[in-house]
């Protein structure tokens, strides 16, 4: 089957189809292709640190047109398994978020409770790849881990990855 013929792609975006601001040689031409032959693409990422909206203004800047449509982020996929899990996003109860605000604007849009304190009340401690961490994030985590006195609460990643790909190299993600 020729590649003309394939209607719809999903394309990574970190170190795949660019790299920092820098797209790739030949994406461009590419995506254009795939609407010319009137295919769609659908960029996914486990990248939590942008929501769908930080997304588009950056492939904007890269000539890239998108719209939320067009994205499938691991803030979607924590939406999901958090309601799976819980039920609902009000049944999972409060989280305490290692994570950008981009993605703490997500959760709550979504409809879960997020705060940045580490109150007895915290459910659920969430790991996201957090471009504005700060010491007292990991101290906070720790103390929801360590001091929740017999009772168990929900520890969970928005990904494995345990760096994310930089022009220079490498970054620490949250995995």
């Amino acid at each position: 089957m020729d590649i003309k013929d394939k209607k719809l792609f999903l394309l990574d975006m970190d170190g795949t189809i660019y790299l920092d601001d820098r797209l790739f040689d030949g994406v461009g031409d590419f995506l254009e292709k795939v609407r010319e032959n009137g295919g769609r693409y659908i960029f996914m990422t486990n990248n939590s640190s942008k929501s769908a909206s930080d997304y588009i203004a950056k492939l904007a800047t890269m000539g890239i047109k998108a719209g939320e449509r067009d994205f499938v982020t691991s803030a979607d996929a924590v939406t999901d398994g958090l309601t799976e899990i819980y039920g609902s996003p009000s049944s999972a109860g409060k989280i305490y978020l290692i994570g950008t605000g981009s993605f703490a604007a997500q959760l709550v849009k979504d409809g879960f409770t997020i705060t940045d304190q580490p109150e007895e009340d915290v459910g659920i401690l969430l790991c996201g790849f957090d471009r504005e961490l700060t010491y007292k994030k990991l101290e906070d985590g720790c103390r929801l881990l360590l001091s929740k006195r017999g009772r168990s609460i929900g520890f969970f990643a928005s990904n494995p990855d345990m760096v994310c790909p930089v022009e220079f190299g490498y970054v620490p993600d949250c995995g």
